[in-house]
Order: structure tokens, then sequence, then C-alpha cells
């Protein structure tokens, strides 16, 4: 394929891109940056510095060539136009062929070195450097775009730190070669091998993303012209306060992470072997730091993360200021992880913010200006500013690491004027500051961020119905938003998940109207799982529509509406589900009235429990479960649940758990006969009518109720072993 054809469109933008077209340029993007990364580490701004250290550039000049790459930004406005005519993946394609086009002549220097003079050496170098930031700075105008054009809202967060995770273990594993081969040959020639192999690497990844799809947005936001995108950008209040922000987190890093890796090379006069692996200790913090914001960059909100993270360079700002005389590894490498950590948090968090909060018909020329004028403020904050301190400390007398000491003071002071700045940023949705902290030292809430990461990005089906069910075992408060979401689900299986997810924590009043919205809408599906959990929650304002289930024949929601009424304490539905337990013969129906009655604790409803337990067309099972709820009435449900499960095992053994729980005077052990039978013996059944009718409290007074309108050859022995239970209750007053 032609160069031309390669960079040059062969037919039309569509007006949208599917979801097939969207993951398919994620995917080309995320293969871009694998191999992007693999470039970025053999050329990254440690490399060159060191490289041209090496070479006999002065440490001035040095800083100049780190702030290339900000400084260069105005260049983007020749992207811009080309973005125009060819659209956006082409040029970031375009932009990056030529960088590293460009760069390559950085391998001439060392041979130049021996047939010229310093000047010569350090002029191709810096000129190499700057086309390499130039050309880039050319593409970056539709990095962020195209970014936004194979994204949506709710895999943004995830999409970027995927960027920014390849490219930094690629950059890892290019770094941690380059280091072992160094560590056994440290000459200028291993370094010329490298850039090259940089170069060719560099050269292949620029081709994947010419084929990037995209739509017309991205061509159509650089038609607008230079002055209708400026005057956007400045009314917006947003795009205008982004603009300084964007600025203040890049100078944040800027001011720090370069001149870290001055230090520690002029300063303590540390080894190549030595600065690389510090590097590679760089590389690394951006890496967690990709893994820890990329999983909860969607959920929690840029704007927290770029505040943070700019807070967060005042850690290696300040150990630099107060460095101590010797070097020391372990110390050292905790700043330059921290250092790295940061600077990704804050790239990480202002590429999500531009995305999240300007129109996709407004970012070319946005970015443009935001780069452009971020870029020069961090260029020059880095050469001019730090640069020219460096080069005033050192004619003021002062040698060694007190030149680092004293510069880093200044830049601790320049941070702390860039958190001011960060913090006037619009708030979009997001968490408070002190809730991601919270989470960060929380492994249950951040693996529930995980979990609802891969339920936004999963393929639907069973898939959101795992997902659901997991963030129900996880139990974190976290998920309650991304819950409340799924009550959407067109599946009833989601919803229903959804639900019990919800009814395993506490919840807001949000989620509370969706679970009513449920009961509300619900009938037939969901709404019996939405009445049972607004029961359990005690939501006494769904009374009047958990009274109206009463009368619906959905009996899954009729039979949860009974019990949740009585759990909120409706006395007015207590009759009602009375009159239903009595004249249904639906097992579930009678099941959950009778769970309902056993929880008001009322005697006068023991009567028509006892009475159901008799009736030998309801399953042996049902029975048992109106028994039990006959037994909670009367304060007895342990010990007959206890006898009951006894007596299924085996029959003696239940009987004598029996025994023992009969403990009070009024039936004791020794009245009990043979009782193996199916009907109790005539004395055992004398009596229970004689203790039930000498007694005037309440309990014994149903129990005797029920005797005298049963016939005894009626009553089952487990009906009466749960009657003598009850009249040994410690509610039972004789």
């Amino acid at each position: 394929m032609s160069i031309r054809s390669r960079f040059l469109p062969e037919k039309d933008f569509p007006l949208y891109l599917s979801s097939d077209q969207m993951a398919y340029g994620r995917k080309l993007i995320w293969r871009f940056f694998t191999f992007n990364g693999i470039s970025v580490a053999f050329l990254m701004e440690n490399i060159l510095i060191l490289y041209a250290l090496r070479n006999g550039v002065s440490e001035p000049l040095v800083a100049v060539l780190a702030s290339f790459v900000h400084l260069t930004m105005p260049f983007m406005i020749f992207g811009k136009r080309f973005a125009a005519r060819y659209g956006g993946a082409r040029t970031w394609s375009l932009g990056w062929f030529l960088r590293y086009v460009s760069v390559s002549f950085l391998i001439l220097a060392p041979w130049v070195a021996h047939y010229g003079d310093q000047r010569i050496v350090s002029g191709i170098i810096l000129a190499s450097g700057f086309a390499f930031a130039m050309f880039r700075s050319f593409g970056a105008v539709a990095t962020t775009p195209i970014e936004g054009e194979v994204t949506t809202a709710e895999n943004r967060g995830q999409f970027l730190s995927g960027n920014f995770l390849r490219v930094n273990t690629a950059q890892i594993i290019a770094t941690t070669l380059l280091i072992l081969i160094t560590s056994i040959v440290d000459d200028l020639w291993v370094y010329q091998i490298v850039i090259a192999a940089a170069c060719v690497t560099g050269l292949y990844s620029s081709t994947l993303l010419s084929r990037v799809p995209e739509s017309k947005a991205t061509r159509e936001s650089a038609k607008i012209s230079l002055g209708k995108a400026l005057k956007t950008l400045w009314i917006n209040r947003r795009t205008r306060i982004l603009l300084f922000a964007w600025s203040a987190g890049i100078i944040s890093f800027m001011m720090v992470n370069p001149f870290m890796m001055i230090a520690v090379k002029s300063g303590y006069g540390v080894s190549d072997y030595t600065a690389l692996t510090l590097s590679l200790v760089l590389l690394f913090g951006g890496i967690i730091s990709s893994l820890i914001n990329g999983t909860m960059s969607d959920q929690v909100g840029p704007r927290p993360i770029i505040l943070m993270h700019t807070a967060g360079m005042l850690i290696p700002a300040g150990f630099f200021a107060l460095a101590p005389e010797q070097f020391y590894p372990a110390a050292v490498g905790a700043a330059f992880f921290i250092g790295g950590y940061c600077k990704m948090g804050v790239l990480l968090g202002l590429g999500h913010y531009f995305l999240s909060a300007v129109d996709e018909y407004q970012r070319v020329g946005t970015i443009l200006y935001i780069r452009i004028l971020s870029g020069t403020a961090a260029g020059l904050s880095g050469s001019v500013i730090g640069g020219g301190l460096l080069s005033a400390l050192s004619s003021l007398g002062f040698t060694g690491m007190d030149i680092y000491r004293n510069y880093f003071r200044t830049a601790a002071a320049a941070v702390i004027v860039m958190i001011i700045i960060v913090r006037s940023l619009d708030k979009l949705h997001e968490w408070p500051i002190k809730n991601i902290l919270r989470l960060l030292v929380s492994p249950r809430d951040f693996y529930a961020i995980y979990v609802l990461r891969r339920l936004q990005s999963s393929r639907g089906g069973r898939y959101d119905t795992r997902e659901v069910q997991r963030l129900g075992a996880i139990r974190s408060p976290v998920s309650e938003d991304e819950l409340r979401n799924q009550l959407e689900s067109p599946l009833l299986s989601v919803r229903v998940q959804a639900l019990r997810a919800l009814g395993r924590m506490p919840f807001g009043k949000k989620s509370e109207d969706a679970v009513i919205h449920q009961l509300k809408t619900g009938e037939h599906t969901s709404a019996w799982v939405a009445a049972e959990i607004l029961g359990e929650h005690r939501v006494y304002r769904a009374v009047e529509l958990l009274r109206q289930g009463l009368s619906s024949t959905d009996r899954y929601l009729q039979g949860k509406c009974m019990v949740s009424l009585v759990r909120l304490g409706d006395k007015t539905s207590y009759p009602v589900i009375a009159s239903i337990l009595s004249e249904s013969k639906n097992p579930r129906i009678v099941i959950h009235g009778a769970v309902a009655l056993g929880l008001t604790k009322d005697p006068a409803y023991l009567p028509l429990l006892l009475k159901k337990s008799l009736d030998d067309s309801l399953p042996d099972s049902v029975r048992d479960e109106v028994l039990v709820s006959a037994a909670s009435a009367a304060d007895a449900r342990n010990r007959f649940y206890r006898f009951l499960k006894q007596y299924h095992r085996n029959r003696s053994t239940g009987i004598s758990q029996l025994i023992s729980d009969l403990d009070a005077p009024h039936i004791g052990p020794d009245d009990i006969s043979v009782l193996s039978g199916e009907h109790p013996p005539k004395l055992f059944m004398k009596l229970l009518h004689d203790r039930s009718s000498s007694s005037d409290a309440p309990l014994a007074a149903a129990v005797h109720q029920v005797l005298q309108e049963t016939e005894e050859t009626q009553l089952p022995i487990k009906t009466v072993f749960c009657m003598a239970l009850i009249l040994t209750s410690s509610r039972q007053k004789v």
C-alpha cells in the first residue's frame, strides 16, 4: 500500500459509528499503543535526557529538550488543517509516521562528534528532538477526538486507562531489556541501536492508526475556524476553566519528574544503569495508576482523579526539597514511583474530563487550544523557569544536591498553586474525595467497582445476570447506583438479581423510589421481590401499594405483600390477611399468610393457624410451615423447629427433644407416655385439655378453643406437640 493511499481517505465518513466499528477502532488503538509503547520506551524523555547528557549536551539545554513536547504544541494548527480535509485518524497516523522518521537523525550525533564541535552535536540532538515533538503535536490534535469517537460515557475511563496501561507495560518490558543490555555493555552505540529499533517499531504502529474508523464529527469539528473555536472555548465557562486546569495539571509533573532524573544523574552522580532502573520504577508507578484509576474513574468521576494526583506531586517534590546528601535507593525509588503514579493519574483524569465535558463537534478546536496554551505554559515552566532556575542556582555558587534541594522547594510551591487552579474545575458526576480515599483502603468496595466495570462492558443476557449476582454477594454500597440502573433491564432475571442485591444493603431514597416503581409496575414479574424488600427495609410509604397487592392475581406478589404489611405493622391489613389465609388452598399463599400472622405475635390468630395445619388437602411440608408460624406467634418457634427437625430425621430422637423442651410445670416429661404413633394417647390429650382450660392466658385460651372445636382423631401428632410447646411458652402465664 502506498503512502498516499495509507494516509488519504478512500470514502466519505459515516454520520455515526456502529458499536462494532467502535469496538474495532478501540482494538486498533489498543494495538497501536502496545507497539508505540515500545518505541516511546526507547525514546521517552528520560532516555533522551541520558542520551543527550552522554553526548555532552549541557543541563540547561537538556531541560529545554525535555520541554519540546510542550513547546511545540502550536504545530497542532497544521494538524487541524489536515484533519479538516482527511480526517482525524489519518492525521494522527501521519503525524506519528513523520515523528519517527525525524527522530532517526539522533543516531547520527555520536558519529558527527568525531568530525564536528559540540555545538553541531547539540544542534542535531535538539533539532531531531524538536521535530520528534513537533510531528507529535501535528498528530495529537486528533488523538483525543478519535478516542472520543470510539468510546461511550460508560467505557471511556476504562478505555483511556487501557491505553496508558498498554503503553506503560510495553515501556516496562522495553526498559527492562534496555537495563539488561546497558548493564552488560554501556556504550553509546547501544543507544543508537535502541533508537533505530524504536523508529522501526514506531513506523509500524503509526500505520495501524490509519485504519481506525471515524464519523464525520472529527472532520467537521476540525473545519471550525480557529477564531470561532477560541471564542467557543472562552465563552464556555467549563472549557475555559479546563484550559487553566489542564495547564496546571501538566505543569505540576513537568516541574517535578524530569528534574528528578537530572537530580539523581547530576546531583548524586548515579550510573546510567541506576538511572534507567529509576525510569523503570517511574513506569511501574504509571502502570499501577492505570490499573487503579482505570478501574474506578468511570464511577468516581475525573475531577477528583485530577485533583488528588496533582496534589500527590507534592510528595516527590517535598522529598527532593529535603533530600539527604547520600543517595538512598529505596527512598528515591519511592519518590519516582509516586511521581509516575501521579503523572498517569493527572493525564487519565484530564483526558476523561475533556471527553465528558466537551461536545464531539467542538473537540478538535478546543483540544487544539488547550494543548497549545497548556503545552506552552508547561514547556516554559520546564525550560525557562526550570532550566533558568538551575542555571541561576549554579551561578549563585550552589553545588551538588544543594542546587536541586533549592529547585524543588520552588517546584513544591508551584505545585500548591496548581492544586488551587485544578480545584476550580466544574464538578461533573463525581464522588467526594474522602469517599474515594475510603474506597482505596476497602478491598470489598474496590472489588465492587471492578465488577461494576465488568457489568457495564458485558455482552448482556446471562452475563449481566451473573455480574449482578456477584454484586449482590459483595454487598458493597458503592454499587447502589448501577444496581438501580439494572432495574431498567429488559430481562427479568437481571431485574430480580438487581433487586435482591439492593435488598442486601442499606439504600437511599432514589433506590427506594426505584424499588417502589418495580412494585407498582412489575406484577407477575419482579413486583414480588420488590414487595419483600420494601417490608424488610421498613419502607412505610409503600403500605398503600402493598395493600393493593393483597388482591393481586399474582400469587407470588400476594404472598410477599402479606408478610411485608405485617413487618410494617399495618394492623388494618391483618384481618384481610387472615381472611385470605382461611379461604386459600394455594400452598404459597398459605405459607406466606401463616408466616405473616405468626409475625403479628397476636394470640387471636393462633386458632386459625392451628386449624389450618389440620387441612389434609395441603402438602405435609406446607402444614409444617403453618405449625412453625403458629409456634412463632407464641415465641416457641425455635423450640418447635428444633423438635420438628429431629422428628423428621428420627421420630424417637425428636420426641426425646420434645420431652427435654417441656420444662414448665404445666406438662412435665413424666406425664407423657408413648408418643410414637400418628395420634397422641388419650391420657396426653386429657392432660392437654386440663392444662389449657385451667388458665386464663390468651395462648392457653387459643389452644383450648382448637381442642374444643376439633375431634381428637383429627389432630395429627405434630399439631398436638406444637400446642404442648405453646402451653409451655415463656409468654404463657398460668
